[in-house]
């Protein structure tokens, strides 16, 4: 459950050719969820694939604050990861859209 006014940070990633596995394994062979960890503020993270296989990728991570997920953007550890990733994608992305978590509600 995400605390209440922590940050979630929405990031769309287009696979090239659908290939969303390749994705995936960049994610766990780059570490990219234990770097985002390291770097201070990151509570939290998924990685969401769509069931039509069609479509972006969806990243939804949460932070402690907004200035986390900043850090982490500006960071070099975050800029050596991309020349990795962007031969995966369609398109390239620059960094989420961030949106304050008012209420997590879980059944």
């Amino acid at each position: 459950m995400a605390p209440e006014g922590s940050i979630t940070s929405v990031l769309y990633l287009h696979p090239k050719n659908g290939n969303y596995e390749a994705i995936l394994e960049f994610m766990e062979k780059e570490k990219v969820l234990e770097k985002s960890r390291e770097n201070g503020g990151f509570l939290g993270g998924s990685h969401n694939i769509p069931t039509s296989r069609q479509g972006p990728m969806l990243v939804l991570a949460t932070w402690r604050a907004e200035a986390d997920y900043r850090r982490w953007l500006a960071s070099p550890v975050r800029a050596d990861l991309s020349p990795i990733l962007a031969p995966l994608l369609d398109r390239q992305s620059g960094g989420g859209e961030t949106y304050v978590v008012a209420r997590d509600l879980h059944a």
